[in-house]
């Protein structure tokens, strides 16, 4: 089989890599259509990379993020196209990032967007059960929705047993400083925990960082250390794996009604128990106090308390661990996932 792999995604990044990688683990040949070009250029880029592989796929797949290219995509192509969406444009531009609002004429582009993609699509995978309503309830009900977990790639996230944890018990955040991250209840959990021989590191960049640093700057923290900017892959994985915890995202947020994030599976493929809000869609998949443990959103204590709890249960935290790497193993490494798409799609 053939699939041509479409749009303007990153083939580095998040879920068309581990897609890509796991499609050719069962045999598939990715003939990759992409360009990211700005404005119209793009489009007239992927006409001319189309042309030259458009009789030579069975089926296209757009890969995310690609909303804006899926109608482009239907009118080059006579097979079936299945579009990664994960979630709405919607959702990651105004919801996640406030960027736009009603009195925006792009905010009305970015809804349009969203309904001519899942229009001119056959297939629509989206990150979650829960994900899955939400399609439904916002574009009516319709059996192109399927869901496809993200999962995580299985050669950069892997045990290391000869990467040794630091000698203090240390709480890892990594991630975007999103609005629904609720990195500023982390900083307020680092600050109840100064005292309790609890170190924490904060790998990230983005939208609040700001706010973030002013934050830590005002606590006079510690027991902190504060990495800004994006790591190698293997430099992620070192410093994830010298960690003894993984936190997830804390805020109250409507896009935790839907999303699961990357680092959950990515810790969960390092066999790093995980520590989140308890949200819907994390429910589809684990299992408090088996594979992670649950906390109330917007609540400093009982995160303090849950960290606790992990520091001073060593067999609590090596059960959550290892029952997450086993959950991974079973249904979210490349291979795997990509089975799941080619039984959808067959």
């Amino acid at each position: 089989m053939k699939i041509c792999y479409f749009g303007t995604y990153n083939s580095e990044w998040g879920r068309s890599r581990i897609y890509i990688k796991g499609l050719k683990k069962n045999g598939v040949e990715i003939l990759e259509c992409r360009d990211d070009s700005k404005g119209f250029l793009k489009y007239w880029k992927l006409f001319k990379e189309h042309s030259k592989t458009k009789n030579f796929y069975d089926f296209l797949i757009v890969g995310y993020p690609g909303h804006a290219v899926v109608w482009f995509a239907k009118l080059l192509s006579n097979k079936k196209v299945i579009f990664d969406a994960l979630c709405t444009m919607e959702e990651g531009v105004m919801i996640s990032r406030q960027q736009y609002n009603v009195l925006s004429i792009k905010y009305y582009y970015i809804k349009f967007i969203d309904w001519l993609a899942v229009k001119c699509a056959d297939i629509v995978l989206v990150e979650s059960e829960e994900q899955r309503k939400y399609f439904e309830n916002k574009f009516g009900k319709n059996s192109k929705y399927k869901v496809v977990y993200t999962g995580a790639d299985n050669s950069v996230f892997y045990p290391n047993p000869s990467i040794k944890k630091r000698e203090i018990f240390t709480v890892l955040f990594r991630g975007k400083f999103l609005p629904e991250a609720g990195v500023k209840y982390i900083i307020e959990t680092v600050k109840l925990l100064e005292d309790q021989n609890v170190d924490f590191l904060i790998v990230g960049n983005g939208w609040l960082e700001k706010n973030i640093k002013k934050q830590i700057q005002n606590f006079k923290l510690k027991n902190l250390e504060f990495i800004s900017g994006n790591l190698s892959y293997n430099e992620l994985r070192t410093k994830m794996l010298e960690c003894h915890v993984s936190l997830g995202q804390f805020e109250y947020h409507e896009r935790l009604k839907r999303t699961i994030p990357h680092k959950c599976f990515e810790s969960l493929a390092l066999g790093l128990p995980y520590i989140t809000a308890r949200t819907a869609p994390i429910t589809e998949i684990l299992k408090d106090g088996e594979s992670l443990l649950f906390v109330n959103s917007a609540d400093p204590q009982d995160l303090k308390n849950k960290i606790l709890l992990l520091k001073e249960n060593a067999e609590l935290r090596n059960k959550i661990g290892e029952n997450g790497y086993k959950l991974y193993q079973e249904k979210f490494t490349p291979k795997i996932l990509a089975k799941d798409i080619l039984n959808i799609i067959l």
